[in-house]
């Protein structure tokens, strides 16, 4: 029976941990090189909240508020690890469909630069329905 060096383990933890930290902050980098902001958060803001944006499901860590200019969105600060927060407006939505799950009605949105999806709760999108409505999308 052989035995495997400690120092492998350790070279694959590390490694594994550096690939997901990539992964994790991929797609909000390429939406922050387009819409990071330095406002602080809108009146209309939701914290703690879930949601997707790209491949990476935020449980409980996505903050999001609703401004007549876009989506305003951050991360829990001690979870963000440096990315910015994003107002991403209400033009660069390109197409929404409903993206629903068990008892929760929740939305799809496609953004047109970059091609990111973000999956957001209905409650959360409700205040911005008359935005997305001056952009052409009904209310489902």
């Amino acid at each position: 029976m052989s035995h495997t060096p400690q120092w492998i383990y350790i070279v694959f933890l590390t490694f594994s941990t550096i690939v997901m930290i990539f992964l994790f902050r991929h797609d909000w980098n390429r939406l922050a090189k387009l819409y990071r902001t330095k406002e602080p958060p809108p009146q209309n803001f939701f914290r703690m909240q879930s949601g997707s944006v790209g491949l990476v499901h935020y449980k409980g860590t996505l903050n999001v508020g609703i401004t007549p200019q876009g989506i305003y969105l951050s991360i829990f600060p001690l979870l963000g690890l440096g990315l910015t927060p994003l107002l991403i407006p209400w033009s660069a939505i390109r197409k929404i469909e409903p993206a629903n799950q068990l008892f929760i009605q929740r939305f799809r949105l496609y953004l047109s630069s970059p091609k990111v999806k973000l999956i957001l709760s209905k409650d959360i999108l409700e205040p911005g329905k008359e935005f997305l409505a001056t952009q052409g999308f009904e209310w489902i």
